[in-house]
């Protein structure tokens, strides 16, 4: 599912901010990219992506300044033992010459980056990835409950449609006695051998077997109502059970497609199908 989130905190002083973007993906997919400083820190933000996120391809940017790229501070005992040296070593080689201050500058390790604790940036990191995952959950929970109401009103129509086969079914069994028997009749024509009448009863109750659609539009039903069930739980893995729970109406669909010798009961599986491809696409959204 898709989705933005941003959390923010602060370390030293400087907001750490931490953004996530999510796209649809099978499954999880990771990305994350951390200022040079805070490199080693990535595994942090994946761990908690990994412990909330299910599914979908996430890219995490974590943003911060350190204090080291905001200056250097002064170091006031250093400079002033270089001032001294400087001093002295002007004695020597060059007395009554002004030692100007400015000198102390080009001394290494005059200046010295800002220190910054790793546990403070560790638990700021921390929290602003919770908050982006909590604003991240938010917005992906209201585009669900909108895809939960587009696949609620598909499957509708799929059950509408399952109904309005059921509704054939006489009218299918009709038809598959009538051409059993027209194959009889062509077959005991100008013939002298008579057919065993047991064989023709098991041979017809075969045939309307294999015509009968009735097992397949109920367990079509039932797959049915364990989607709903399904789409109305929380549980983890919610979209891989709701995928394939679609595989399994699609298998039931292609059995009475299969079966059905009537132009409106083909007509009606090419539209379930077509509404099935449909919720299978917004399936794929589903976490």
């Amino acid at each position: 599912m898709t989705g933005f989130g941003a959390g923010e905190a602060s370390a030293h002083a400087q907001p750490l901010r931490v953004e996530l973007r999510a796209v649809n993906h099978r499954h999880l997919d990771l990305r994350v990219r951390t200022p040079s400083e805070l490199g080693d820190l990535s595994g942090l933000v994946e761990e908690s992506l990994r412990a909330r996120c299910g599914r979908g391809r996430i890219e995490a940017q974590v943003l911060w300044r350190s204090p080291s790229a905001s200056g250097s501070e002064l170091d006031f005992e250093r400079a002033r033992r270089a001032y001294q040296q400087l001093t002295q070593l002007r004695d020597e080689l060059a007395p009554g010459q002004e030692v100007p201050f400015t000198a102390v500058f080009g001394v290494p390790g005059v200046f010295a980056s800002k220190p910054w604790q790793r546990d403070d940036v560790e638990q700021a990191l921390r929290l602003a990835t919770e908050q982006a995952i909590d604003a991240l959950t938010a917005m992906r929970a209201r585009e669900g409950e909108a895809l939960a109401a587009d696949i609620r009103a598909r499957l509708a129509l799929v059950r509408k449609s399952a109904a309005t086969i059921e509704e054939h079914r006489p009218s299918m069994l009709e038809s598959a006695q009538k051409r059993l028997t027209k194959r009889v009749e062509k077959l005991l024509e100008g013939s002298a051998v008579g057919l065993d009448p047991a064989r023709l009863v098991q041979e017809a109750a075969w045939f309307a077997e294999k015509s009968d659609v009735a097992e397949e539009l109920t367990r079509l039903a039932s797959h049915l109502d364990e989607f709903e069930r399904s789409l109305s739980s929380h549980g983890e893995s919610v979209g891989r059970k709701l995928d394939f729970v679609v595989q399994e109406i699609g298998r039931e669909l292609n059995t009475i497609g299969s079966k059905a010798n009537d132009a409106d009961v083909s007509r009606q599986v090419v539209e379930l199908k077509a509404e099935l491809e449909r919720i299978r696409e917004q399936v794929q959204n589903i976490l």
